[in-house]
Protein backbone atom coordinates (compact mmCIF):
# COMPACT_ATOMS: atom_id res chain seq x y z
CA UNK A 1 0.00 0.00 0.00
CA UNK A 2 1.48 3.08 -0.90
CA UNK A 3 1.08 6.40 0.94
CA UNK A 4 2.03 9.78 0.14
CA UNK A 5 4.93 11.66 2.00
CA UNK A 6 4.50 13.33 5.12
CA UNK A 7 4.13 16.94 5.97
CA UNK A 8 7.46 17.40 6.81
CA UNK A 9 8.71 15.62 3.52
CA UNK A 10 6.33 17.20 1.12
CA UNK A 11 7.66 19.00 -2.14
CA UNK A 12 7.01 22.40 -0.43
CA UNK A 13 8.98 21.91 2.81
CA UNK A 14 11.86 20.15 0.78
CA UNK A 15 12.13 23.05 -1.48
CA UNK A 16 12.17 25.66 1.64
CA UNK A 17 15.68 23.85 2.20
CA UNK A 18 16.86 23.59 -0.53
CA UNK A 19 16.47 26.99 -1.21
CA UNK A 20 17.78 28.13 2.12
CA UNK A 21 20.81 26.24 2.09
CA UNK A 22 21.67 27.66 -1.57
CA UNK A 23 21.53 31.27 -0.23
CA UNK A 24 23.95 30.35 2.37
CA UNK A 25 26.43 28.45 -0.35
CA UNK A 26 26.08 31.65 -2.31
CA UNK A 27 26.39 34.11 1.00
CA UNK A 28 29.58 32.28 1.41
CA UNK A 29 30.73 33.05 -2.42
CA UNK A 30 29.63 36.70 -1.45
CA UNK A 31 31.64 37.06 1.40
CA UNK A 32 34.45 35.76 0.12
CA UNK A 33 34.28 38.00 -3.25
CA UNK A 34 33.87 40.85 -0.77
CA UNK A 35 36.95 39.99 0.82
CA UNK A 36 38.97 39.72 -1.75
CA UNK A 37 37.29 43.73 -3.12
CA UNK A 38 36.15 42.01 -6.53
CA UNK A 39 34.37 44.79 -8.57
CA UNK A 40 30.94 46.36 -7.36
CA UNK A 41 28.99 45.22 -10.10
CA UNK A 42 30.30 41.64 -9.43
CA UNK A 43 29.51 41.68 -5.88
CA UNK A 44 25.93 43.18 -6.58
CA UNK A 45 25.32 40.06 -9.33
CA UNK A 46 26.08 37.96 -5.96
CA UNK A 47 23.88 39.59 -3.62
CA UNK A 48 20.88 39.81 -5.60
CA UNK A 49 20.93 35.76 -6.37
CA UNK A 50 20.93 35.29 -2.27
CA UNK A 51 18.22 37.67 -2.01
CA UNK A 52 16.10 35.60 -4.58
CA UNK A 53 17.08 32.44 -2.87
CA UNK A 54 15.71 33.80 0.70
CA UNK A 55 12.92 35.42 -1.32
CA UNK A 56 12.06 31.89 -2.57
CA UNK A 57 12.85 29.65 0.78
CA UNK A 58 10.59 32.48 2.73
CA UNK A 59 7.46 31.97 -0.21
CA UNK A 60 7.45 27.87 0.03
CA UNK A 61 7.46 28.16 3.87
CA UNK A 62 4.63 30.36 4.34
CA UNK A 63 2.78 27.66 1.99
CA UNK A 64 -0.41 26.90 3.55
CA UNK A 65 -0.41 23.52 3.19
CA UNK A 66 2.97 22.91 5.63
CA UNK A 67 1.82 25.56 8.27
CA UNK A 68 3.71 25.25 11.32
CA UNK A 69 6.65 22.77 9.81
CA UNK A 70 8.97 25.34 10.58
CA UNK A 71 9.34 27.80 12.95
CA UNK A 72 8.47 31.36 13.19
CA UNK A 73 12.03 32.77 13.64
CA UNK A 74 12.73 30.55 10.30
CA UNK A 75 10.23 32.40 8.34
CA UNK A 76 11.59 36.15 10.04
CA UNK A 77 15.32 35.23 9.46
CA UNK A 78 14.87 34.69 6.01
CA UNK A 79 12.41 37.72 5.16
CA UNK A 80 15.12 39.93 6.89
CA UNK A 81 17.79 38.15 4.96
CA UNK A 82 16.06 38.56 1.59
CA UNK A 83 15.68 42.98 2.37
CA UNK A 84 19.59 42.69 3.76
CA UNK A 85 21.02 41.46 0.40
CA UNK A 86 18.32 43.57 -1.53
CA UNK A 87 20.03 46.30 -0.19
CA UNK A 88 23.57 45.22 -0.27
CA UNK A 89 22.89 44.83 -4.52
CA UNK A 90 21.13 48.18 -4.68
CA UNK A 91 24.50 50.13 -2.53
CA UNK A 92 27.15 47.61 -4.42
CA UNK A 93 25.45 48.71 -7.85
CA UNK A 94 25.70 52.51 -6.99
CA UNK A 95 28.77 52.23 -6.24
CA UNK A 96 29.32 50.79 -9.72
CA UNK A 97 27.04 54.03 -10.96
CA UNK A 98 29.49 56.59 -9.25
CA UNK A 99 32.60 54.49 -11.25
CA UNK A 100 30.11 55.06 -14.28
CA UNK A 101 29.28 58.73 -13.96
CA UNK A 102 25.78 58.08 -13.56
CA UNK A 103 25.04 59.76 -10.48
CA UNK A 104 20.82 60.16 -10.59
CA UNK A 105 21.11 56.39 -10.89
CA UNK A 106 23.40 56.20 -8.10
CA UNK A 107 21.08 58.04 -5.92
CA UNK A 108 18.01 56.24 -6.71
CA UNK A 109 19.49 53.45 -6.11
CA UNK A 110 21.34 54.27 -2.67
CA UNK A 111 17.18 55.55 -1.59
CA UNK A 112 16.28 52.11 -2.57
CA UNK A 113 18.65 50.60 -0.71
CA UNK A 114 18.01 52.54 2.58
CA UNK A 115 14.28 51.76 2.13
CA UNK A 116 15.16 47.66 2.13
CA UNK A 117 17.04 48.43 4.96
CA UNK A 118 15.00 50.08 7.19
CA UNK A 119 11.90 47.53 6.41
CA UNK A 120 14.61 44.79 7.39
CA UNK A 121 15.67 46.93 10.52
CA UNK A 122 11.42 47.51 11.66
CA UNK A 123 10.57 44.27 11.39
CA UNK A 124 13.62 43.32 13.59
CA UNK A 125 12.10 45.78 16.13
CA UNK A 126 8.97 44.31 15.76
CA UNK A 127 10.57 40.60 16.15
CA UNK A 128 13.73 41.21 18.37
CA UNK A 129 13.44 37.92 20.32
CA UNK A 130 13.40 35.71 16.59
CA UNK A 131 16.56 37.35 15.02
CA UNK A 132 20.06 37.48 16.37
CA UNK A 133 22.36 40.35 17.63
CA UNK A 134 24.62 39.62 14.50
CA UNK A 135 22.27 39.87 12.07
CA UNK A 136 20.91 43.01 13.57
CA UNK A 137 24.49 44.62 13.47
CA UNK A 138 25.40 43.72 10.17
CA UNK A 139 22.03 45.81 9.20
CA UNK A 140 22.85 48.87 11.70
CA UNK A 141 26.62 48.84 10.12
CA UNK A 142 24.90 49.06 6.16
CA UNK A 143 22.74 51.24 6.83
CA UNK A 144 25.44 53.62 8.74
CA UNK A 145 27.24 53.07 5.08
CA UNK A 146 24.21 53.99 3.22
CA UNK A 147 23.29 56.83 4.72
CA UNK A 148 26.51 58.11 4.58
CA UNK A 149 26.59 57.38 0.99
CA UNK A 150 23.22 58.69 0.33
CA UNK A 151 24.24 62.32 1.62
CA UNK A 152 27.56 62.72 -0.27
CA UNK A 153 25.71 61.95 -3.45
CA UNK A 154 22.64 64.18 -2.27
CA UNK A 155 25.26 66.81 -1.74
CA UNK A 156 27.13 66.08 -5.00
CA UNK A 157 24.37 66.20 -6.98
CA UNK A 158 22.60 69.42 -5.64
CA UNK A 159 25.94 71.39 -5.92
CA UNK A 160 27.56 69.91 -9.07
CA UNK A 161 25.70 67.43 -11.09
CA UNK A 162 22.19 68.36 -11.22
CA UNK A 163 21.43 64.95 -12.44
CA UNK A 164 17.92 63.23 -13.21
CA UNK A 165 16.88 60.93 -10.43
CA UNK A 166 15.01 57.86 -12.28
CA UNK A 167 12.49 56.17 -10.27
CA UNK A 168 12.80 52.80 -8.52
CA UNK A 169 10.72 51.05 -11.29
CA UNK A 170 12.65 52.65 -14.29
CA UNK A 171 15.87 51.20 -12.71
CA UNK A 172 17.59 48.17 -15.32
CA UNK A 173 17.04 45.22 -13.18
CA UNK A 174 20.17 44.11 -11.75
CA UNK A 175 21.94 41.04 -13.60
CA UNK A 176 22.09 37.74 -11.43
CA UNK A 177 24.98 35.86 -11.04
CA UNK A 178 23.72 32.14 -9.51
CA UNK A 179 27.58 30.38 -8.15
CA UNK A 180 26.17 27.64 -6.49
CA UNK A 181 23.75 24.48 -7.50
CA UNK A 182 21.67 22.11 -5.67
CA UNK A 183 23.00 18.92 -6.83
CA UNK A 184 21.31 15.44 -5.09
CA UNK A 185 23.82 12.48 -4.08
CA UNK A 186 23.56 9.38 -6.01
CA UNK A 187 21.86 7.60 -3.01
CA UNK A 188 18.88 10.03 -3.67
CA UNK A 189 19.63 10.23 -7.32
CA UNK A 190 19.79 6.72 -8.47
CA UNK A 191 18.29 4.38 -5.02
CA UNK A 192 17.24 1.44 -7.05
CA UNK A 193 20.90 0.64 -8.35
CA UNK A 194 22.13 1.39 -4.84
CA UNK A 195 19.62 -0.93 -3.38
CA UNK A 196 20.54 -3.60 -5.79
CA UNK A 197 24.32 -3.23 -5.23
CA UNK A 198 24.23 -3.03 -1.50
CA UNK A 199 21.63 -6.24 -1.40
CA UNK A 200 24.21 -8.44 -3.77
CA UNK A 201 27.01 -7.27 -1.51
CA UNK A 202 28.81 -9.91 0.47
CA UNK A 203 27.06 -10.66 3.85
CA UNK A 204 30.67 -10.34 5.62
CA UNK A 205 31.31 -6.92 4.30
CA UNK A 206 30.20 -3.53 6.46
CA UNK A 207 26.76 -2.05 6.22
CA UNK A 208 26.30 0.50 3.60
CA UNK A 209 27.00 3.98 5.30
CA UNK A 210 24.11 5.77 4.11
CA UNK A 211 21.62 3.24 4.04
CA UNK A 212 22.90 0.43 6.64
CA UNK A 213 22.06 -2.95 5.76
CA UNK A 214 19.44 -4.64 3.08
CA UNK A 215 16.46 -4.76 4.96
CA UNK A 216 15.53 -7.67 6.82
CA UNK A 217 18.92 -9.43 6.36
CA UNK A 218 19.12 -9.42 10.33
CA UNK A 219 15.57 -11.03 10.53
CA UNK A 220 15.82 -15.15 11.70
CA UNK A 221 13.40 -17.68 11.91
CA UNK A 222 11.68 -17.11 15.56
CA UNK A 223 12.79 -21.05 16.59
CA UNK A 224 16.29 -19.41 15.69
CA UNK A 225 15.34 -16.25 18.11
CA UNK A 226 13.89 -18.59 20.15
CA UNK A 227 16.89 -20.44 20.64
CA UNK A 228 19.26 -17.18 21.12
CA UNK A 229 17.22 -16.41 23.82
CA UNK A 230 17.67 -20.04 25.28
CA UNK A 231 21.31 -19.62 25.33
CA UNK A 232 21.27 -16.01 26.63
CA UNK A 233 19.21 -17.42 29.44
CA UNK A 234 22.07 -20.03 30.15
CA UNK A 235 24.84 -18.48 29.94
CA UNK A 236 23.80 -15.55 32.17
CA UNK A 237 22.78 -17.94 34.54
CA UNK A 238 25.89 -19.66 34.46
CA UNK A 239 27.88 -16.32 35.21
CA UNK A 240 25.39 -15.10 37.67
CA UNK A 241 25.41 -18.58 39.96
CA UNK A 242 28.14 -20.61 39.62
CA UNK A 243 30.69 -17.97 39.02
CA UNK A 244 29.76 -14.36 40.16
CA UNK A 245 27.51 -15.72 43.65
CA UNK A 246 30.16 -18.38 44.38
CA UNK A 247 32.73 -16.03 44.11
CA UNK A 248 31.00 -13.27 46.34
CA UNK A 249 30.35 -16.60 49.08
CA UNK A 250 33.81 -17.22 49.39
CA UNK A 251 34.59 -13.89 49.91
CA UNK A 252 32.07 -13.26 52.58
CA UNK A 253 33.00 -16.84 54.18
CA UNK A 254 36.47 -15.33 54.58
CA UNK A 255 35.75 -11.69 55.46
CA UNK A 256 33.40 -13.75 58.18
CA UNK A 257 35.94 -16.10 59.29
CA UNK A 258 39.20 -13.42 60.26
CA UNK A 259 36.53 -11.39 62.05
CA UNK A 260 35.71 -14.00 63.98
CA UNK A 261 39.14 -14.97 65.00
CA UNK A 262 40.05 -10.92 65.31
CA UNK A 263 42.53 -10.91 62.76
CA UNK A 264 42.18 -7.16 61.15
CA UNK A 265 42.66 -6.17 64.68
CA UNK A 266 45.52 -8.48 65.59
CA UNK A 267 47.44 -7.01 62.61
CA UNK A 268 46.77 -3.55 63.07
CA UNK A 269 48.18 -3.50 66.42
CA UNK A 270 50.92 -6.48 67.12
CA UNK A 271 54.11 -6.92 65.97
CA UNK A 272 56.58 -4.56 67.88
CA UNK A 273 57.48 -5.19 71.87
CA UNK A 274 57.88 -0.59 71.84
CA UNK A 275 56.63 1.58 69.99
CA UNK A 276 53.49 2.33 67.78
CA UNK A 277 52.61 -0.10 64.57
CA UNK A 278 52.20 2.55 61.80
CA UNK A 279 48.60 1.51 61.71
CA UNK A 280 47.58 3.21 65.42
CA UNK A 281 49.73 6.70 64.22
CA UNK A 282 48.03 6.57 61.24
CA UNK A 283 44.77 6.42 63.05
CA UNK A 284 45.87 8.70 66.22
CA UNK A 285 46.90 11.74 63.16
CA UNK A 286 43.69 11.59 61.84
CA UNK A 287 41.82 11.54 64.83
CA UNK A 288 44.04 14.49 66.07
CA UNK A 289 43.32 16.50 63.02
CA UNK A 290 39.66 16.30 63.50
CA UNK A 291 39.32 17.53 67.24
CA UNK A 292 38.94 14.01 68.65
CA UNK A 293 36.03 13.48 71.23
CA UNK A 294 35.45 17.42 70.75
CA UNK A 295 34.20 17.56 67.19
CA UNK A 296 32.08 14.32 68.39
CA UNK A 297 30.29 16.31 70.86
CA UNK A 298 29.99 19.76 69.05
CA UNK A 299 27.94 17.70 66.11
CA UNK A 300 26.00 15.99 68.66
CA UNK A 301 25.02 19.37 70.18
CA UNK A 302 24.42 20.68 66.66
CA UNK A 303 21.91 17.35 66.29
CA UNK A 304 20.87 17.59 69.95
CA UNK A 305 19.53 21.29 69.30
CA UNK A 306 18.05 20.78 65.82
CA UNK A 307 16.32 17.83 67.32
CA UNK A 308 14.61 20.52 69.69
CA UNK A 309 13.89 23.30 67.40
CA UNK A 310 11.99 20.64 65.04
CA UNK A 311 10.22 19.33 68.23
CA UNK A 312 9.08 23.00 69.02
CA UNK A 313 8.00 23.65 65.88
CA UNK A 314 5.69 20.54 65.30
CA UNK A 315 4.16 21.49 68.91
CA UNK A 316 3.63 25.06 67.84
CA UNK A 317 1.79 23.53 64.62
CA UNK A 318 -0.30 21.26 66.27
CA UNK A 319 -1.38 23.46 68.67
CA UNK A 320 -2.59 25.70 65.97
CA UNK A 321 -4.30 23.36 64.51
CA UNK A 322 -5.46 21.73 67.31
CA UNK A 323 -6.65 26.17 68.40
CA UNK A 324 -8.01 26.42 65.15
CA UNK A 325 -10.56 23.03 65.46
CA UNK A 326 -11.50 24.22 68.73
CA UNK A 327 -12.64 27.92 67.13
CA UNK A 328 -14.17 26.49 64.30
CA UNK A 329 -16.42 23.90 66.60
CA UNK A 330 -17.45 27.13 69.18
CA UNK A 331 -18.63 29.14 65.74
CA UNK A 332 -19.97 26.44 64.46
CA UNK A 333 -22.33 25.84 67.79
CA UNK A 334 -22.91 29.65 67.84
CA UNK A 335 -23.85 30.33 64.62
CA UNK A 336 -25.34 26.05 63.60
CA UNK A 337 -26.36 26.52 59.59
CA UNK A 338 -25.49 29.75 59.24
CA UNK A 339 -21.60 28.33 59.32
CA UNK A 340 -21.59 25.60 56.40
CA UNK A 341 -17.62 25.57 55.89
CA UNK A 342 -16.56 21.91 55.82
CA UNK A 343 -15.41 20.69 59.55
CA UNK A 344 -11.93 21.48 60.80
CA UNK A 345 -10.69 18.30 61.14
CA UNK A 346 -11.55 17.32 57.55
CA UNK A 347 -9.65 20.05 56.04
CA UNK A 348 -6.38 19.71 58.57
CA UNK A 349 -6.36 16.18 57.75
CA UNK A 350 -3.86 15.64 55.73
CA UNK A 351 -1.91 18.39 57.90
CA UNK A 352 -2.46 16.62 61.13
CA UNK A 353 -1.40 12.86 59.06
CA UNK A 354 2.16 14.32 57.84
CA UNK A 355 2.82 16.33 61.06
CA UNK A 356 2.03 12.16 63.15
CA UNK A 357 4.19 11.04 60.53
CA UNK A 358 7.14 13.90 61.05
CA UNK A 359 6.71 13.45 64.79
CA UNK A 360 7.53 9.31 64.40
CA UNK A 361 10.55 10.23 62.52
CA UNK A 362 11.84 12.87 64.99
CA UNK A 363 10.94 10.44 67.74
CA UNK A 364 13.31 7.59 66.46
CA UNK A 365 16.08 10.01 65.33
CA UNK A 366 15.90 11.48 69.05
CA UNK A 367 16.26 7.72 70.65
CA UNK A 368 19.06 6.93 68.42
CA UNK A 369 20.48 9.92 70.01
CA UNK A 370 20.44 8.78 72.93
CA UNK A 371 22.67 5.82 71.79
CA UNK A 372 24.87 7.28 69.91
CA UNK A 373 25.36 9.85 73.53
CA UNK A 374 25.71 6.87 75.38
CA UNK A 375 28.60 5.62 73.33
CA UNK A 376 30.31 8.61 72.76
CA UNK A 377 30.25 9.09 76.82
CA UNK A 378 31.76 5.25 76.80
CA UNK A 379 34.68 6.04 74.33
CA UNK A 380 35.48 9.45 74.30
CA UNK A 381 38.68 8.93 76.93
CA UNK A 382 40.05 6.46 74.91
CA UNK A 383 39.38 8.33 71.67
CA UNK A 384 41.36 11.07 73.69
CA UNK A 385 44.17 9.02 73.99
CA UNK A 386 44.41 8.90 70.32
CA UNK A 387 44.48 12.94 69.84
CA UNK A 388 48.05 12.89 72.30
CA UNK A 389 51.38 13.41 70.81
CA UNK A 390 53.14 11.02 69.53
CA UNK A 391 55.13 10.96 72.27
CA UNK A 392 52.32 10.37 74.64
CA UNK A 393 50.73 8.15 72.89
CA UNK A 394 53.90 5.98 73.36
CA UNK A 395 54.38 6.67 76.89
CA UNK A 396 50.87 5.55 77.56
CA UNK A 397 51.62 1.62 75.96
CA UNK A 398 53.21 -0.57 78.04
CA UNK A 399 56.12 -2.55 77.04
CA UNK A 400 56.49 -5.76 75.90
CA UNK A 401 58.43 -7.74 78.78
CA UNK A 402 58.28 -10.85 77.19
CA UNK A 403 61.85 -11.84 75.74
CA UNK A 404 60.88 -15.49 74.44
CA UNK A 405 58.19 -14.85 72.03
CA UNK A 406 60.00 -15.74 68.95
CA UNK A 407 57.45 -18.51 68.00
CA UNK A 408 55.20 -15.71 68.75
CA UNK A 409 56.66 -13.74 66.25
CA UNK A 410 57.31 -16.75 63.69
CA UNK A 411 52.65 -17.24 63.91
CA UNK A 412 52.46 -13.64 63.61
CA UNK A 413 54.39 -13.80 60.65
CA UNK A 414 52.38 -16.44 59.00
CA UNK A 415 49.82 -15.23 59.74
CA UNK A 416 50.48 -11.82 58.01
CA UNK A 417 52.25 -13.85 54.80
CA UNK A 418 49.02 -16.21 54.58
CA UNK A 419 46.11 -12.92 55.32
CA UNK A 420 48.48 -11.16 52.30
CA UNK A 421 48.04 -14.21 49.85
CA UNK A 422 44.57 -14.25 50.07
CA UNK A 423 44.27 -10.41 49.57
CA UNK A 424 46.26 -11.36 46.07
CA UNK A 425 43.45 -14.15 45.50
CA UNK A 426 40.25 -11.67 46.12
CA UNK A 427 41.78 -9.63 43.37
CA UNK A 428 42.39 -12.08 40.93
CA UNK A 429 38.33 -13.15 41.74
CA UNK A 430 37.40 -9.32 41.23
CA UNK A 431 39.80 -9.83 37.85
CA UNK A 432 37.82 -13.28 37.12
CA UNK A 433 34.59 -11.55 37.19
CA UNK A 434 35.54 -8.73 34.91
CA UNK A 435 36.44 -11.35 32.41
CA UNK A 436 33.41 -13.66 32.88
CA UNK A 437 31.45 -10.44 32.48
CA UNK A 438 33.64 -9.47 29.05
CA UNK A 439 33.58 -12.97 27.74
CA UNK A 440 29.91 -12.76 28.38
CA UNK A 441 29.26 -9.93 26.21
CA UNK A 442 31.65 -11.24 23.22
CA UNK A 443 29.88 -14.20 22.97
CA UNK A 444 27.60 -13.95 19.91
CA UNK A 445 26.13 -17.73 19.09
CA UNK A 446 24.14 -16.05 16.32
CA UNK A 447 26.71 -16.77 13.15
CA UNK A 448 26.27 -20.61 14.27
CA UNK A 449 22.54 -20.74 15.13
CA UNK A 450 22.02 -19.21 11.44
CA UNK A 451 24.27 -21.72 9.68
CA UNK A 452 22.46 -25.33 11.94
CA UNK A 453 19.40 -23.76 10.78
CA UNK A 454 20.33 -23.58 7.15
CA UNK A 455 21.70 -27.15 7.38
CA UNK A 456 18.52 -28.11 8.73
CA UNK A 457 16.10 -26.49 5.90
CA UNK A 458 18.87 -27.30 3.33
CA UNK A 459 16.77 -30.15 2.02
CA UNK A 460 13.66 -28.60 1.88
CA UNK A 461 12.49 -24.94 3.36
CA UNK A 462 9.35 -26.33 5.45
CA UNK A 463 10.86 -28.46 7.86
CA UNK A 464 9.49 -27.02 11.35
CA UNK A 465 12.89 -25.75 13.40
CA UNK A 466 12.67 -26.23 17.18
CA UNK A 467 15.01 -24.82 19.35
CA UNK A 468 15.83 -28.40 21.10
CA UNK A 469 17.24 -28.77 17.94
CA UNK A 470 20.48 -26.49 19.01
CA UNK A 471 21.48 -28.29 22.10
CA UNK A 472 24.76 -29.28 21.02
CA UNK A 473 25.49 -25.64 19.84
CA UNK A 474 24.43 -24.49 23.55
CA UNK A 475 26.86 -27.34 25.11
CA UNK A 476 29.52 -26.23 22.80
CA UNK A 477 28.84 -22.33 23.65
CA UNK A 478 28.77 -22.91 27.18
CA UNK A 479 32.31 -24.77 27.40
CA UNK A 480 34.31 -21.84 27.24
CA UNK A 481 33.41 -20.64 30.74
CA UNK A 482 34.47 -24.01 32.18
CA UNK A 483 37.52 -22.42 32.57
CA UNK A 484 35.50 -19.80 35.13
CA UNK A 485 33.99 -22.71 36.86
CA UNK A 486 36.73 -24.48 37.77
CA UNK A 487 38.88 -21.43 38.97
CA UNK A 488 36.09 -20.75 41.27
CA UNK A 489 36.61 -24.88 42.49
CA UNK A 490 39.92 -24.07 42.53
CA UNK A 491 39.65 -21.01 44.75
CA UNK A 492 36.95 -22.78 46.74
CA UNK A 493 40.14 -25.61 48.18
CA UNK A 494 42.96 -22.80 48.71
CA UNK A 495 40.62 -20.68 50.77
CA UNK A 496 39.85 -23.69 52.88
CA UNK A 497 43.34 -24.49 53.02
CA UNK A 498 44.33 -20.87 54.00
CA UNK A 499 41.67 -20.62 56.55
CA UNK A 500 42.75 -23.89 58.41
CA UNK A 501 46.41 -22.64 58.33
CA UNK A 502 45.12 -19.08 59.68
CA UNK A 503 42.97 -20.80 62.28
CA UNK A 504 45.96 -23.05 63.10
CA UNK A 505 48.20 -19.99 63.14
CA UNK A 506 46.28 -17.71 65.25
CA UNK A 507 45.96 -20.62 68.07
CA UNK A 508 49.59 -21.57 68.45
CA UNK A 509 49.66 -17.14 68.52
CA UNK A 510 47.13 -16.77 71.51
CA UNK A 511 48.35 -19.71 73.28
CA UNK A 512 51.81 -18.89 74.40
CA UNK A 513 52.67 -18.20 78.05
CA UNK A 514 50.49 -15.63 79.68
CA UNK A 515 53.46 -12.51 80.08
CA UNK A 516 52.03 -9.45 82.27
CA UNK A 517 53.66 -6.83 80.53
CA UNK A 518 52.85 -8.20 76.56
CA UNK A 519 49.07 -8.75 77.38
CA UNK A 520 48.63 -5.39 78.77
CA UNK A 521 50.71 -3.86 75.60
CA UNK A 522 48.40 -5.49 73.13
CA UNK A 523 45.37 -4.60 74.86
CA UNK A 524 46.08 -1.30 74.93
CA UNK A 525 47.12 -1.45 71.56
CA UNK A 526 43.76 -3.51 70.61
CA UNK A 527 41.81 -1.12 72.68
CA UNK A 528 43.00 1.93 70.59
CA UNK A 529 42.30 0.45 67.60
CA UNK A 530 38.83 0.07 68.72
CA UNK A 531 38.43 2.98 69.73
CA UNK A 532 39.58 4.05 66.18
CA UNK A 533 36.63 2.21 64.84
CA UNK A 534 34.43 3.59 66.99
CA UNK A 535 35.57 7.05 66.18
CA UNK A 536 34.54 6.56 62.88
CA UNK A 537 31.60 4.88 63.57
CA UNK A 538 29.67 7.80 65.71
CA UNK A 539 31.02 10.22 63.46
CA UNK A 540 28.79 8.58 60.62
CA UNK A 541 26.06 8.83 62.85
CA UNK A 542 26.47 11.50 63.93
CA UNK A 543 26.43 12.77 60.18
CA UNK A 544 23.64 10.70 59.20
CA UNK A 545 22.19 12.21 62.40
CA UNK A 546 22.45 15.57 60.73
CA UNK A 547 20.69 14.66 57.17
CA UNK A 548 18.09 13.65 59.56
CA UNK A 549 17.06 16.17 61.40
CA UNK A 550 18.07 18.86 58.50
CA UNK A 551 15.68 17.00 56.48
CA UNK A 552 13.10 16.83 58.92
CA UNK A 553 13.21 20.49 59.46
CA UNK A 554 12.54 21.36 55.86
CA UNK A 555 9.46 19.25 55.58
CA UNK A 556 7.87 20.60 58.94
CA UNK A 557 8.71 24.29 58.01
CA UNK A 558 7.03 23.61 53.82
Amino acid sequence: MRIGPTIDMSAYALQTLINLMLAQAQECVWQKAAMDQLRDGTIARLAIKISEFYDSAYEFASNSSIQNVYPVSWLIHTQIKALHFHAAAQFRKSCECLSQDKYGEELCRLQVALDYVKRALEMIKINSRYVSLAVANDLKSLQQIITTNLARAEKDNDVIYLARIPLPSSLPPILKTQMVNPVPPLEISDPVSLMLNNESSNADAPPHPIIGLPLFQKLVPFAVHQAASVYVDRKERLIKEDIIAKLEELTGVYNSSIESLNLPTLLATAGSSTGLPESILRQAAEVRSEGGSRILYDMWEQVHKASFNNAEILEDAFNALDEEHETDEALRSKYTSVWNRPESNILTQQLVTQGQKHRQTLTSAQKADVVVRSKLDTWSKIIDVLTLTREELEDSIPSDDNKSGDSQEDQLLRIKRLTEDMNQHLRLRRNLIDQAKKASNADDISPALLKKAAELTAKSPTVKIEAAQFEELFVDGLRKYDYFVMTVDKEDEKQNAILRQLNDAYHQYISRPSHSGSAKREKALQNLHQAYLKYKEIKTNLSEGLKVVYNIEILVVE
